[in-house]
């Protein structure tokens, strides 16, 4: 198919013995990282990290010196020759353990991206797309490898972790740094920086900066117009998970325990939504 990008390919193209169930679509949980996984990253990487053409020689060798002193090798043994890196990172890549393994691709990313804003972007929805097509549960949410398994999911977290409210998009960055498997996870406070995104976006959208969930949602609908009753129903449900009506969210302490990573994570995509659908809906009735 001249003109599909190999990306796109990817995707629409499963395998004859998936299409009819034969076999099952590889994954790759959170706390591994598959062959296939490795494979499928390390045929788009390896070749920008470690380019054979010799005017490409020096960047070459500087992605090498980045690589060596991220997994602690001395960086006076990186060889020569391109090939020469490639096999030596190969032997890391196929071999480590699966959190070195999400260290290693999420630096390389960072390390291949170009400083330009709309390349940069389509460079890590293209590793989002060999993530997805692997089944692997992370994705580049602001170039930050997080557990999210659907595509859905991410792109509404992306939009918010990026919005143009900072407190919105700090809140929705804290959420996301809490989730499980990352270091010092944090499932319940996880929840309460969801939750306080939507807050933050109530009170920037509607010019109340000290209001609760609830003032804040009766003073954006003053301004912007009534939300579905039932949708209003069910933010105030949601956002108010465990609340008392000064905003105490005791059962999430009382309970800390008892929250898991995929509530956390739930209240995350959800809350990103609603937040995405604030802004929205109030820059739609800004424009009428």
């Amino acid at each position: 198919m001249p003109g599909k990008h190999f990306g796109n390919l990817q995707r629409e193209l499963r395998k004859f013995s998936q299409r009819i169930g034969a076999r099952q679509p590889p994954s790759s949980g959170l706390e591994e990282a598959s062959p296939q996984l490795r494979t499928a990253l390390w045929n788009v990487l390896h070749k920008p990290a470690f380019p054979d053409e010799a005017e490409h020689r020096e960047r070459a060798l500087a992605n090498a010196r980045a690589l060596w002193n991220h997994i602690g090798w001395r960086n006076d043994q990186v060889p020569l020759l391109p090939h020469q890196m490639r096999a030596a990172i190969a032997t890391e890549w196929f071999s480590c353990r699966w959190p070195e393994f999400f260290d290693l691709i999420e630096f390389t990313a960072r390390l291949l991206a170009t400083p330009l804003p709309p390349t940069r972007q389509v460079w890590f929805e293209m590793l989002n797309r060999v993530l997805e097509s692997k089944g692997c549960a992370y994705r580049f949410i602001a170039e930050q490898l997080v557990p999210l398994t659907n595509s859905v999911e991410a792109a509404e977290v992306v939009s918010v972790a990026d919005s143009a409210i900072p407190t919105v998009a700090a809140h929705i960055r804290e959420a996301r740094r809490l989730l499980p498997p990352n270091v010092g996870a944090n499932p319940r406070d996880s929840i309460r920086q969801s939750i306080s995104a939507v807050e933050a976006a109530l009170r920037h959208l509607a010019g109340t900066p000290s209001a609760t969930l609830s003032d804040g949602l009766v003073a954006f609908e003053t301004r912007h117009g009534a939300l579905p009753a039932s949708l209003r129903r069910g933010l105030l449900t949601l956002c108010g998970y465990g609340a008392d009506d000064d905003g105490t969210r005791h059962d999430l302490s009382r309970d800390a325990d008892g929250v898991s990573g995929d509530q956390a994570r739930l209240m995350l995509v959800t809350c990103s939504a609603f937040a995405n659908y604030l802004v929205t809906l109030s820059a739609a009735k800004r424009g009428n």
